[in-house]
């Protein structure tokens, strides 16, 4: 079970670098850096599951698969300290970084140990049967070596990047540091359960059971890290769709009103469709440029209405719906001499000092119109109560 959320969360934050990848076409070293590092630790903790180790040695040669997760868990940890150390492995000029000829070195080494295993002992574990053998202490040496590189060495650049930022990345980098550290210590064990036979021996204390569970307990913390900021991302991504549905909602009654007359203002080619958008800002924009028009092309009556006694409060949004309303009664009344008036753009939704900003202020501009269109709003059910009177 905790090899699955391992495998589940380390695939996750792959994928979840993906989007940004594929709009940056692939471009962006240290992003590639952490997809793949994450991608290829957790194919290695896939294969690694004793079904799919068999399932795969079945399907080409034994011990095949052993040394694939191996290899894969040792070059995705490569790549995620060539990351934490913001130095991407993109050029492969000599001299290498020490820290990718390390593991390539350590990968080399494991896999000439086994090619000289005979195939019975391929399939081997961590147990004293088979760390009799001095080719599968070597194996497992050659690989521990640099898990404990790596582990350390992520451990000590999370620990320094957590100190600087907000509290956020503090509490993700500080539960990576955490994590990564118990990663450490299990190598150190593993190094010590390999050579040292008195260890292995029945009744001692510490079990390697018990340390694997222990590193199965820290992997979960590492990822508990990586989470943390996917996590906040879904819930700001989430908060932000409902403010723009909110927002979207809030200009409808505006928009209705203003499509009734001026159909032409839409976007989408006069499209009147009534169906909800997508709740996200580029919608919120687009309605909020169709409804900032409507009142530019409703300027000769919203003059007419003023004339005619509506009095508008620069500061009052009711006054100005009651402006917008009236304006709004004169052109269904008179259409058919919409030519002999001037044509004099208005904008009477904002209270004067955010008139000074109107258009460039574009978050107090859109309140301003989502509150008169909540103001219309209030007006037709007022009417609708009125005739439901007797």
């Amino acid at each position: 079970m905790l090899n699955l959320v391992a495998i589940v969360t380390l695939l996750g934050g792959a994928a979840w670098t993906l989007p940004a990848l594929i709009q940056r076409r692939f471009r962006d070293a240290m992003r590639v850096h952490l997809c793949m590092a994450l991608f290829l630790m957790g194919i290695g903790n896939t294969l690694s599951q004793p079904a799919v180790l068999r399932f795969v040695d079945q399907c080409t040669v034994v011990g095949f698969t052993k040394f694939a997760y191996n290899a894969a868990v040792l070059v995705g940890l490569c790549l995620m300290v060539g990351f934490l150390r913001e130095s991407p492995l993109n050029s492969f000029r000599l001299p290498w970084p020490w820290e990718l000829g390390a593991c390539l070195t350590c990968l080399a080494g494991m896999f000439v140990v086994a090619l000289l295993l005979p195939p019975p002992l391929r399939d081997h574990g961590l147990t004293s049967v088979f760390l009799v053998d001095w080719r599968i202490r070597a194996f497992y040496n050659l690989g521990n070596f640099y898990l404990l590189f790596g582990y350390t060495t992520c451990a000590v650049l999370a620990g320094r990047q957590a100190r600087h930022g907000h509290s956020l990345r503090k509490l993700s980098l500080g539960a990576i540091t955490a994590g990564l550290s118990g990663l450490a210590f299990t190598c150190v064990f593993r190094f010590f359960w390999v050579n040292l036979p008195t260890l292995r021996e029945p009744g001692t204390p510490v079990d390697y059971v018990d340390v694997f569970v222990f590193g199965q307990i820290a992997t979960i913390v590492v990822c508990a890290g990586l989470t943390v900021p996917c996590v906040v991302s879904l819930v700001q991504i989430a908060q932000e769709r409902m403010d723009c549905r909110a927002q979207y909602r809030g200009l409808e009654e505006l928009w209705n009103r203003m499509m009734e007359f001026h159909p032409e203002l839409a976007l989408d080619g006069g499209s009147r469709r009534r169906s909800p958008r997508p709740a996200n800002a580029s919608a919120v924009y687009r309605r909020y440029v169709e409804c900032r028009d409507g009142p530019t092309r409703l300027g000769p009556y919203l003059q007419r209405a003023a004339d005619e006694g509506a009095a508008l409060a620069h500061d009052d949004t009711k006054a100005s719906a009651r402006l917008v309303d009236r304006a709004l009664h004169l052109l269904r009344g008179q259409r058919a001499r919409d030519a002999e008036l001037p044509t004099t753009a208005a904008f009477v939704i904002a209270p004067e000092g955010q008139r000074r900003s109107a258009g460039r202020d574009y978050e107090n501009d859109l309140e301003a119109l989502i509150r008169l269109s909540g103001e219309l709003s209030e007006l037709r059910s007022g009417v609708r109560s009125d005739l439901r009177k007797p």
